[in-house]
């Protein structure tokens, strides 16, 4: 059945995986800074627990990948952990997803770590020693490229704000240098690049993508529909052999059309902003832009796999911090 030309289980899961996740930004918290230490509390030991089994598994070699591609038989995510069993990197896929939904994860883990430690003058659940380190270890088995530079764009700041930046810039540092002095590890990170250099395209398809799309003459995105999610995919793949577009932004337009799109990059990104710089809380624009560039890195927001949910409920809990800093204040 269709409406409008769009098949009905498209538009369900523009329901489910954009619109209504686009309400969670508005829920209102009357306990702000304990429902933060409490996510944090359950999130941080998630993340950690992750992160230590990236580690496991990067020392056995992916077996533990192997293992969870022989559960995970039939399905895409089977496909994706066999590719990179084959690959001559390591990138972190786990229950808790792909390499990149593991790095953004790991964004949201210090980004809204140091914002609690940074306002509420205190740590949320373990010592941020340990927050830096997990950063970095589990930066590095993700392995993603852009990853790095946000998660770097983002610890660089612990030496900007704050009363404590010479402790800070020390125990980043050590930290730092303890984990990059793992001679495998380090090399493995160094492998991914030197294989992305010589492919000729350090985006990883993504620029070649949109040259597919300008080059082949397709029809521009509509200015008020699009044809639904996949349907931007679709349109790359009879252009090309290559499977996304891998940019959220590009993604909705030719998904939903140009001025859907727009409202929902104003829902995304300029509400929680607006509120940040109305409250003066400048820090949090910084970490949240850092988290929200990185969500747009790749596909993850345009798709059903729970990115945009997870990145609308970081939103509301910095926009409730917000609001109740600043009525604290007033």
């Amino acid at each position: 059945v269709c409406y409008y030309h769009i098949e009905v289980s498209r538009f369900y899961r523009f329901l489910y995986s954009i619109l209504i996740p686009l309400l969670l930004v508005g829920i209102h918290l009357e306990k702000p800074k304990y429902t933060i230490k409490k996510f944090l509390f359950l999130y941080n030991i998630v993340i950690i627990i992750n992160v230590i089994y990236g580690v496991m598994d990067f020392v056995s070699g992916k077996k533990l990948q192997m293992i969870l591609a022989n559960l995970l038989y039939n399905t895409s995510y089977y496909t994706s952990i066999n590719w990179d069993i084959q690959s001559q990197v390591y990138r972190l896929f786990s229950i808790l997803g792909h390499p990149l939904t593991n790095m953004f994860l790991l964004v949201i883990f210090i980004g809204v770590n140091l914002a609690y430690n940074y306002y509420y003058k205190e740590k949320a659940s373990v010592p941020m020693y340990i927050i830096y380190g997990t950063t970095i270890l589990g930066t590095l088995v993700c392995n993603s490229k852009f990853g790095i530079i946000i998660v770097c764009a983002t610890l660089f700041s612990i030496i900007m704000v704050g009363n404590n930046k010479g402790r800070n810039l020390a125990l980043l540092l050590i930290t730092s240098i303890s984990i990059l002095s793992i001679g495998p590890i380090k090399q493995n990170v160094v492998q991914r690049f030197l294989m992305a250099s010589e492919s000729g395209d350090l985006s990883n398809g993504r620029l070649s993508a949109l040259d597919y799309l300008s080059d082949s003459n397709v029809p521009l995105p509509n200015l008020f529909t699009g044809e639904g999610m996949g349907a931007s995919d679709s349109l790359l793949q009879s252009v090309s052999d290559l499977n996304n577009i891998e940019m959220p932004f590009v993604m909705y337009m030719y998904d939903y059309g140009i001025l859907v799109t727009i409202l929902i990059y104003i829902i995304f990104y300029l509400f929680p902003i607006i509120i940040f710089i109305k409250n003066k809380h400048f820090y949090l624009c910084y970490i949240y832009t850092l988290i929200f560039v990185f969500a747009n890195s790749y596909n993850g927001m345009a798709v059903s796999i729970g990115i945009t949910q997870i990145l609308t409920f970081t939103a509301m809990l910095l926009i409730n911090m917000s609001n109740k800093l600043k009525k604290q204040i007033d």
